[in-house]
């Protein structure tokens, strides 16, 4: 990319460069890759990736494995689903 259109350029005179000051842009702040699955980010392997660590994590009492599964039909095939006697 040209110099001139990064945003580097936009930020000249701002101090932070649009990353704050309290929390600051550093490099890999949160450990790298999956770190933190047991400590730090364990909130988030609950929520969004259950079960990653065994018998851990949120228990789902009454667990639905495909609750929102729902099968389609299209309209051209709807009368060979029919019996010959009904049409």
């Amino acid at each position: 990319m040209v110099a001139h259109l990064r945003k580097a350029r936009k930020l000249r005179g701002h101090v932070s460069c649009g990353h704050g000051r309290v929390g600051k842009h550093r490099k890999h702040s949160g450990g790298r890759g999956n770190a933190g699955g047991l400590t730090h980010h364990r909130n988030l392997f609950d929520r969004y990736h259950p079960g990653y660590f065994g018998k851990k994590g949120i228990r789902v009492f009454h667990l639905k494995k495909n609750p929102k599964h729902c099968p389609s039909v299209n309209i051209d095939k709807l009368w060979s689903l029919v019996s010959e006697e009904t049409r």
